[in-house]
């Protein structure tokens, strides 16, 4: 549906621009008026938001180019780099790996791990019980000479954490650090599904407190929905059985596979031998994109119904929420024909231009498409698709000789606001 209302909006836009660009001669695509008021809250129409996908359209076929020369050299050097995998692993992410420290009290009460991704900046990813009842977390990174953990809380300073947001259910939890170093790198994720028992996994923590130990071991299972206790607490998630040697302090720590991807987060052992337990990424990524519950109302804030009105979105005096696009200068269009506002075109430079437009596909009152002409030339070539609506861009399509066809397709799996994926179609 989405992909046949941009296909529609944009021959509309294109055929219009062709000749005087005059909006009401498109296919007979009725203007309703200037729009007087905002979209609902949502990061797809924030305005620093669109800015920053605008300027990453010179990103994609850069950051494709980079790819294809990774795959050159891995194939030029694929003998090599098996013999080196497990400790790649360890040079590349080892620094994005974290000391945490419980402090209840004035001390340290217990310790565990952590690791760094990138969520709208750096963030720090663990385990729920590694945080439980902290009055302070402190955070370490790795030292440049390796160290004692005694002497690590003694006399090496340490970062504060600040608690982001818990999920107690599946025993996750996210952190801030202040100034952390730019030059840290995120992990890159991998896949729940891709993971196959039998194959080698790569652990990086704090095992009693033997600070950042690197340990590798086969996957004995894959166990979705899986439930399990602690003393207080009950919990639940897609967990992966691994005998990777894990014991207290590894908690929160990053589970890698051979292409150094993130498939999960170590997090409790069972009583017996190798019984070794991981929670999924895929439930890390599920926790990173968790929205607060809203209570719903009876009666929606931002509809209303259709013969009351030109428009299903309720109008609201001129004003702007942070998070919203004012759309006070925008021309509503009714690109179905059939009574509903279903895009808004923006000529930001009042040129005759126009260079943005907005779409809400299923008429639904949330934006959930955004095409763009960066030059100008009256050739969209990039749309921004928010497939499942939730405020955050998944997937980007761009048009690189801006002959119509879509030429190069990226992917934000996590929704984190960086390109995971690119392909040239």
């Amino acid at each position: 549906m989405i992909k046949k209302f941009v296909y529609i909006l944009i021959s509309f836009l294109i055929i219009n621009q062709v000749s005087a660009f005059d909006i009401r001669q498109v296919n007979n695509a009725k203007v309703m008026s200037e729009a007087s008021y905002a979209v609902n809250d949502t990061n797809l129409v924030d305005e620093e938001n669109a800015d920053n996908l605008l300027m990453n359209i010179d990103d994609l076929n850069s950051a494709l180019k980079i790819k294809e020369k990774e795959i050159q050299k891995d194939n030029k050097d694929r003998k090599q780099r098996k013999k080196k995998g497990a400790e790649e692993i360890f040079s590349e992410y080892s620094n994005s790996v974290v000391f945490i420290g419980n402090r209840q009290k004035g001390k340290i009460d217990t310790i565990g791990s952590g690791f760094i991704i990138n969520h709208n900046g750096l963030k720090i990813i663990t385990n729920w019980h590694v945080i439980e009842g902290a009055e302070k977390l402190d955070v370490w990174l790795k030292p440049k000479k390796m160290v004692n953990e005694e002497f690590l809380i003694r006399n090496v300073d340490s970062y504060q954490g600040k608690l982001i947001k818990v999920n107690k259910k599946k025993d996750l939890a996210m952190m801030e650090v202040i100034n952390l170093p730019i030059k840290i790198k995120p992990v890159i994720y991998g896949k729940f599904e891709k993971v196959r028992i039998g194959e080698t996994l790569f652990a990086i923590g704090h095992p009693a407190g033997l600070l950042w130990s690197f340990n590798e071991g086969m996957v004995s299972q894959i166990r979705p929905e899986y439930r399990w206790k602690y003393r207080s607490s009950s919990h639940s998630a897609n967990v992966i059985q691994i005998q990777v040697p894990i014991n207290p302090g590894n908690s929160g720590g990053p589970l890698f596979n051979k292409k150094k991807e993130l498939v999960g987060v170590n997090t409790f052992t069972a009583d017996g031998e190798n019984l070794n337990f991981a929670i999924s990424v895929d439930d890390v990524i599920e926790f990173l994109n968790e929205k607060p519950k809203i209570k719903k109302k009876s009666k929606s804030k931002w509809l209303q119904k259709k013969d009351k009105g030109s428009t299903w979105i309720k109008k609201k005096e001129k004003k702007s929420t942070k998070g919203s696009i004012d759309l006070s200068n925008a021309k509503e269009v009714d690109v179905n024909k059939n009574g509903v506002i279903d895009a808004w075109l923006i000529d930001e430079n009042n040129n005759g231009i126009y260079e943005k437009a907005y779409g809400d596909t299923d008429e639904n009152g949330v934006i959930d498409v955004l095409v763009i002409d960066k030059d100008e030339n009256k050739i969209y070539e990039l749309t921004i698709i928010d497939n499942d609506e939730n405020g955050n861009p998944d997937i980007a399509e761009y048009d690189e000789n801006e002959d119509g066809s879509i030429d190069i397709i990226a992917y934000d799996y996590n929704q984190d606001g960086e390109w995971d994926k690119y392909e040239r179609i």
